[in-house]
């Protein structure tokens, strides 16, 4: 437990003192606010448009879509930099063992997961706060507990990432430029796949990293009466249905992308010379 004291200090010591990640956090925070001030100002001005939960968690949880690229953007920020500098080979110096630096990193980026999550929850709660009229039974549902933990997951994964491309590149505008490239390659990967016309691609499509983390941070996905409602709305006006994966299976592809990136990251650190 004290070693693990020691990595959490040491990590947090190290964020608190960049200004990248001061940076982030209040661009991210900003991005969160902005909407929830809209919604409050709405509740305020039209009595019909009551902003409170558990009816507003899908707004607020919604806020957090960016998050996941913040999660990467900010692992690679904090943690390329670190070879760069020396940083990380010092700290092998000073006692701490490979593996040890890279626990800190995990928790590191489980400490980046909580504050992107915890984010737009504090915020939005505070904005129904502040908004007139009250909300149904309740603080919080399944469903909405469901549609955090896919957001939380989105983060994860993204963060993985960030970390493997860290530890591989040791150079954050690389990293950078390789993880939104990627999303663009994705992309256009996706509508190929899916212009084929073949199921088989088609159903392969939906395992990419970035629709997976998109499929997860859908409110869609995580409340089927609304899926159902939009569907009855698209069938109205001759549009085919929209279908996702089960929640279950876009959380078990999200947690074994993210062990392999975090796997490839745990091999490179140790074949590498610091």
């Amino acid at each position: 437990m004290k070693i693990l004291h020691v990595l959490l200090r040491i990590e947090w010591l190290k964020a608190v003192r960049r200004r990248a990640f001061w940076v982030a956090v209040a661009a991210f925070t900003a991005f969160t606010a902005l909407p929830v001030i809209e919604r409050v100002r709405n509740a305020h001005s039209n009595p019909n448009a009551v902003f409170a939960v558990p009816e507003s968690w899908p707004v607020i949880l919604g806020t957090a879509g960016i998050g996941p690229l913040f999660v990467g953007a900010l692992m690679i920020l904090l943690v390329a930099q670190e070879f760069s500098w020396r940083t990380a080979r010092q700290n092998v110096i000073d006692g701490l063992s490979k593996e040890r630096f890279y626990a800190g990193k995990i928790m590191l980026l489980a400490g980046l997961v909580v504050l992107f999550m915890a984010t737009p929850v504090l915020v939005g709660v505070a904005g129904t706060m502040l908004s007139p009229g009250e909300g149904g039974p309740g603080f919080i549902r399944s469903n909405d507990l469901g549609y955090m933990g896919g957001l939380a997951l989105g983060m994860l994964l993204f963060g993985s990432v960030g970390l493997m491309l860290s530890v591989h590149l040791r150079s954050s505008g690389a990293a950078l430029g390789i993880l939104f490239l990627y999303l663009f390659v994705e992309e256009g990967v996706a509508r190929l796949m899916l212009g084929t016309g073949r199921e088989s691609l088609r159903s392969a499509a939906e395992f990419l990293p970035f629709n997976v983390v998109e499929d997860l941070g859908d409110d869609l996905v995580h409340y089927p009466e609304v899926l159902a409602e939009v569907n009855a709305e698209r069938a109205e006006g001759g549009l085919a249905p929209l279908e996702f994966l089960d929640v279950e299976v876009l959380a078990v592809a999200a947690l074994a992308y993210s062990a392999f990136f975090l796997g490839l990251s745990l091999l490179n650190m140790r074949r590498r010379d610091l």
